[in-house]
């Protein structure tokens, strides 16, 4: 499915944005907790459903809200397995594994009876979020090596974070991309050129082959990553990893690991077009032009994801996806948004 998506008024990073959809769902379940002194663990992992249902409503490629609300929904059943016991941790165990089909009544725990457990662990994953980025980093500086010469496409933050922290100890070379239309690169390019150890220089897209051969690696960045390794990245990402390939250069792709989504690569998967005035300086009338913003990636191109929970080879990125998400919550139903469709408009 393909959608338009008008800009946003005030860009937020990822882990910010994960920050504020955790904050307003954790308003809501204790204001939910609060009022209905009869709401059960059910009702609440519903409402939290129906939000994520919401999340993909309002933006199809915000995976980022999407996984969030997935978090929230992972501590809520976790913590009303352990107030039915050991009997049903242990079913829980086995469902998460494929071992069981029989279901656990989540309507047998009462809501005010989590109400500290959830908190608590919903202040750990805030925590969690909040740090990210600064894990990131330095698990990310810690794969780029004295005098290499590193290849990155247009703006990231976490990539930039990544490289000013390596540049704290040693020396290097970025060659930045351009990444057209929008030619996010320049911008990367002034950020670079005030750290002193780092020796930056600004290419076109097209020259990214040609230039491949002296690279030791590429530092990118993703949209949303895919559980079977495939990406959701900046415009020009595909072809960059295509290069890469043909010249044997290994490929980190810098990510929080909210942003790892259970879902698979796909030609159909949502993305957003920009308006090709940006690419023509004429109006075409005759001609049907598309301006994708993002690449569809597919799997097999990358060699190591730099998490904040550390390195991820593409082949681990299930067990990864298992310890963040219930796998009841991998796919969630868009029937399930009637009646409860903008929970996180309400304070």
């Amino acid at each position: 499915m393909q959608q338009q998506q008008q800009p946003a008024a005030k860009e937020l990073h990822s882990n910010q944005l994960a920050m504020q959809v955790v904050r307003r769902l954790s308003k809501r379940l204790q204001k939910r907790q609060q009022a209905e002194s009869g709401a059960t663990a059910a009702d609440l992992i519903q409402m939290v459903r129906r939000e994520a249902v919401a999340c993909a409503g309002r933006d199809p490629v915000d995976a980022v809200s999407q996984n969030a609300c997935r978090r929230v929904l992972k501590i809520l059943r976790e913590e009303a397995v352990h107030s039915l016991g050991a009997s049903a941790q242990l079913l829980s165990s086995l469902q998460n594994n494929l071992f069981s089909e029989r279901p656990i009544d989540y309507s047998q725990v009462k809501a005010d009876s989590l109400r500290d457990a959830v908190s608590a662990a919903i202040k750990e994953l805030s925590l969690e979020l909040e740090t990210s980025l600064d894990d990131l980093r330095s698990h990310g500086a810690a794969h780029i090596g004295e005098n290499e010469v590193v290849l990155t496409l247009g703006y990231s933050h976490s990539v930039a974070r990544v490289l000013q922290t390596a540049a704290a100890t040693r020396k290097f070379q970025v060659i930045v991309c351009d990444s057209g239309p929008n030619f996010s690169g320049s911008r990367m390019l002034q950020l670079l050129k005030t750290v002193p150890q780092i020796d930056a220089s600004l290419i076109t897209d097209a020259h990214a082959f040609a230039v491949m051969s002296r690279v030791h690696r590429c530092l990118l960045s993703a949209q949303t990553v895919f559980a079977d390794g495939g990406l959701r990245a900046e415009c020009g990402t595909h072809g960059l990893l295509l290069a890469a390939k043909r010249h044997s250069v290994p490929v980190l792709v810098c990510t929080p690991a909210h942003k790892l989504a259970p879902a698979y690569h796909s030609v159909e998967r949502a993305n957003v077009y920009l308006n090709p005035a940006c690419l023509l300086e004429e109006n075409l009338s005759f001609a049907e032009v598309h301006c994708p913003k993002y690449d569809l990636v597919p799997p097999g191109l990358v060699t190591l994801f730099v998490t904040n929970l550390g390195g991820l080879a593409p082949a681990h990125l299930h067990r990864c996806l298992a310890e963040q998400y219930h796998q009841d919550d991998y796919s969630i139903d868009a029937g399930e948004a009637d009646g409860d469709a903008g929970v996180l408009d309400d304070e």
